[in-house]
């Protein structure tokens, strides 16, 4: 059995699970309150990010050889990607961009949206957009090591550029959100 999409879910659940008994055991013994809303939100946090290891990660290794490569440029190659679709492929590849495109920006935001809640020190914009900076670029790196393993993935500057403006977009939300239930800054 390979280390396929399931498999985060497989080992992370009853890892996780294992994890919240023995928190629970915890606010037992020191007689803390457990079932909160940050609670809650690190359980929800825990399956994002299972969730962000099987779609950006896994699986990571096949038989094959694929030469690694990456996209360096900016922008740039993407448009000229877009610009050149096939006529034949035109439907097809306006549906892959799009996901492509949204699916990059919006990655990140949900874990640029949880932190500052669960975690005091991530309430500045730019602590929340350096983490997500640096996840993206592991990611990405990753996605490359993945390559030399045989897998084929795309390893892309613009990626980490989305990723990062979609961490905007989620410390946005975690804003709005701060404000109207009062949650209280550095």
């Amino acid at each position: 059995m390979g280390f396929d999409r399931p498999f985060a879910f497989i080992i992370g659940i009853p890892i996780l699970i294992a994890i919240e008994i023995s928190r629970y055991r915890k606010s037992k013994q020191f007689n803390y309150k457990f079932f909160s809303y940050r609670e809650i939100l690190i359980i929800i946090l825990s399956i994002y990010i299972m969730g962000l290891i099987a779609i950006t990660l896994l699986p990571f290794y096949s038989f094959r050889y694929i030469k690694p490569r990456a996209n360096l440029i900016p922008v740039f190659n993407t448009i000229k990607d877009i610009s050149a679709i096939p006529v034949n492929m035109k439907g097809f590849m306006i549906k892959f961009w799009i996901v492509n495109i949204f699916g990059n920006l919006f990655l990140l935001a949900p874990l640029a949206a949880m932190l500052p809640i669960i975690l005091k020190r991530f309430r500045s914009i730019k602590s929340v957009v350096v983490l997500c900076l640096f996840v993206s670029i592991s990611i990405e790196f990753l996605q490359y090591l993945s390559m030399l393993c045989g897998n084929f993935r795309s390893v892309d500057i613009d990626d980490i550029i989305l990723n990062t403006l979609g961490s905007i977009i989620g410390f946005g939300i975690y804003s709005l959100f701060a404000k109207k239930f009062k949650i209280k800054g550095k």
